[in-house]
């Protein structure tokens, strides 16, 4: 069973709803998952886990800010956080994700992490079918690929 780390960033709860439907769909293929805001989640919470979806906005072209200060939390503490972990992540845009894309991308690499797919872009106008690729998503992490 795959254990999932799920943490989002939202500032009008439609990121949040975006990482309750990737729980669901993890937990749909067996696997377990935990839901947390990224400014409440830190290394010891990626202990035991096999992925790690991320789910955040993107205001103004860029990666949110609560989102990066996550990752610089993290970087301090990165020997803490295995190498080699599965990473997937959506993004819930406006505008043009790819300073957005590029940044995870970097995290990535930084942290030795597996990119999982492509990253899931969402727009606010597609919330309902974005929750649904997102879902599918969470069964794909779960099921290893």
């Amino acid at each position: 069973m795959n254990k999932v780390l799920i943490s989002y960033q939202s500032f009008t709860g439609s990121c949040k709803a975006l990482a309750e439907a990737a729980a669901k769909g993890v937990s749909e293929a067996g696997g377990q998952a935990e839901v947390k805001n990224v400014a409440e989640t830190s290394s010891a919470d990626f202990a035991g886990r096999q992925a790690f979806i991320l789910v955040t906005t993107q205001p103004f072209q860029s990666l949110a800010g609560e989102t990066k200060t996550f990752f610089e939390r993290l970087w301090g503490q990165r020997e803490k956080i295995e190498s080699g972990l599965q990473f997937a992540a959506v993004i819930c845009h406006v505008n043009d994700a790819a300073s957005t894309e590029a940044n995870l991308d970097m995290f990535a690499k930084y942290f030795g992490w597996k990119k999982f797919g492509s990253w899931v872009e969402v727009s606010p106008k597609e919330a309902e079918a974005g929750k649904e690729a997102v879902r599918k998503l969470g069964i794909a992490v779960a099921q290893g690929g």
